[in-house]
């Protein structure tokens, strides 16, 4: 299951020496960018419980205030829902919070850690990276080239209770976050994908944070990059 693979690399995080580290599903492409910035953790804020690195292509509400990174890259604060878990930075104390969150909980991932009627969500400091560094494979390739199109699957309606706690754990990420003001809805999350090679990356892998300051990949994680071997 996708959400048990997910644990286990929230596992990996929480019980490494590492401060950090980066989770990526099959399937993503990584845009013109993103290996130079993965190279280095300068720009990761100390106060980021997860930072997302992938956009969905959808509507999604962010901080008003952008912090400047190299090569033409942004943080703003994440306050709304943006779908989608195939690429993300989480921090070991993050982590080690969502296993204990989400011992008997099983369901969608990506609202686990982005829907703000989530406490497993809400209780995060939650950044999105600007443009995003990476994207799924079916989102950038072939006749898929249009991603507002896309759409999920349909969802049964919630019943009346859930949807009540649902808008409660909502406004209190709001309040907890202070974030009523000072946000903008914006169309979509722009995707540094100009020079991508549009292969996806196969098997999931993670970077860490080692104590010197970069970030290397993990041994033991298959990851086959264009011009890179595949890491035993």
């Amino acid at each position: 299951m996708l959400f048990l693979s997910h644990r286990s690399c929230w596992e990996i995080v929480a019980n490494g020496a590492d401060q950090y580290g980066a989770v990526f599903e099959d399937d993503v492409v990584f845009g013109a960018g993103a290996g130079s910035l993965l190279a280095s953790d300068r720009w990761v804020p100390r106060d980021a419980d997860v930072i997302k690195l992938e956009t969905h292509f959808a509507k999604v509400r962010v901080g008003r205030k952008e912090v400047a990174l190299d090569d033409g890259f942004s943080l703003a604060r994440l306050y709304g829902l943006h779908a989608g878990a195939a690429g993300y930075v989480i921090s070991r104390s993050a982590a080690q919070r969502l296993l204990r969150r989400t011992m008997h909980l099983r369901g969608e991932v990506d609202f686990v850690l982005f829907h703000p009627g989530f406490m497993t969500c809400s209780l995060n400091r939650i950044y999105q990276i600007m443009p995003a560094l990476c994207a799924q494979h079916h989102f950038v390739s072939g006749r898929e080239r249009f991603p507002s199109l896309v759409r999920r699957p349909g969802r049964r309606p919630k019943p009346f209770l859930d949807r009540i706690v649902g808008e409660a754990v909502r406004t209190f990420a709001y309040l907890r976050n202070q974030s009523l003001t000072g946000t903008k809805k914006i169309e979509a999350v722009a995707f540094s994908g100009s020079e991508v090679d549009g292969k996806p990356v196969h098997g999931a892998f993670i970077y860490g944070q080692p104590e010197h300051g970069h970030l290397n990949k993990a041994a033991g994680i298959p990851i086959q990059r264009k011009n890179s071997s595949t890491a035993r």
